[in-house]
């Protein structure tokens, strides 16, 4: 490969270039010198300073959804977390308060055990709780594997994970929720039991949770409410000396929902059976209760003595 004659480049610079530049300023007057000078000055500053920027390292732009400090992400005390296998978050085994939170490990107190006696140390699962905002947007579950895990005879109390990996935003639901403002429009009647016949007698005794329903015991059931109504389910909130009474979680319910038909200027009924999915004790003075829906009902019969349930 030929070498380059850096000398030729040079004279040749120097003939082409410097040469004629020298012979035009020599021509010039003293003025004009000065003025040139010190707008070429000007010129190589702004030059200098655009190449600056352009050539300066760029910092990295965070695309990953992992808080940067999880400590003071959850620094929130009595975080409740649902508990799942990796890879099978639809299938919650339980749920547990956080309850404390350091750089190397998170304490977990279990509050509601549905199959997490099966997990075992070193398994990874995932957990999922109400979106948080992260620097790259929402987030509502992460990874972690499982340290110590605390079970006997009892049920599980206590779960050590380490620290949190893979923060996402995971589909939690089916259905889609729609919250219910204005009460006046829906009334919910729920008794304990299971569909396991076509027997519609329970509907004559008195509600074991009644929601904009008539009373007659008054003893506290006109203040609750309908929180949130999908097609896969119902979320109500009541007193929770009135629900822990009561309910409990995995208890079989039957439900009558009345539900205004704006059409036909008419509240229609709809028959469901359900299973209490959580009972979670929001602030001392109300208990939110979700049940999900298992079975439709249908009147078979015009005097509604009968119906006949279709799983879901």
């Amino acid at each position: 490969m030929e070498k380059l004659n850096f000398q030729y480049i040079i004279d040749l610079i120097q003939s082409q270039v410097v040469g004629p530049i020298e012979k035009i300023i020599s021509t010039l007057p003293q003025e004009s010198l000065y003025l040139i000078l010190a707008a070429a000055g000007l010129t190589a500053l702004l030059a200098a300073i655009f190449a600056f920027m352009w050539l300066r390292p760029k910092s990295p732009k965070n695309k990953t959804q992992e808080p940067t400090d999880f400590v003071h992400f959850f620094q929130k005390s009595g975080t409740i977390m649902d508990i799942a296998a990796a890879g099978q978050h639809n299938d919650v085994l339980g749920r547990a308060v956080l309850t404390a939170v350091k750089p190397d490990r998170i304490h977990l107190e279990i509050i509601e055990e549905n199959g997490i006696k099966h997990l075992e140390q070193n398994d990874k699962i995932i957990l999922m709780f109400p979106p948080e905002k992260s620097m790259a947007g929402k987030v509502n579950s992460f990874h972690s594997t499982i340290n110590s895990l605390e079970c006997d005879t009892d049920g599980c109390g206590r779960m050590t994970l380490t620290p949190p990996g893979k923060f996402a935003l995971v589909k939690r639901r089916r259905h889609k929720r729609k919250r219910v403002v204005d009460q006046q429009f829906i009334r919910v009647k729920l008794w304990l039991g299971a569909a396991d016949s076509g027997d519609t007698s329970f509907a004559d005794r008195i509600p074991d949770l009644a929601v904009n329903s008539y009373d007659p015991r008054s003893t506290g059931h006109e203040d609750n409410q309908v929180i949130n109504i999908s097609n896969g389910g119902i979320g109500v909130g009541a007193s929770p000396g009135l629900v822990e009474s009561k309910l409990n979680t995995d208890d079989d319910v039957l439900i009558n929902i009345f539900m205004f038909n704006f059409r036909q200027k008419i509240f229609k009924p709809f028959w469901y059976a359900g299973k209490i999915r959580s009972i979670e004790n929001m602030d001392g003075h109300s208990c939110r209760v979700g049940v999900e829906f298992t079975y439709s009902g249908k009147m078979r019969d015009e005097n509604e003595q009968h119906i006949d349930w279709v799983k879901m």
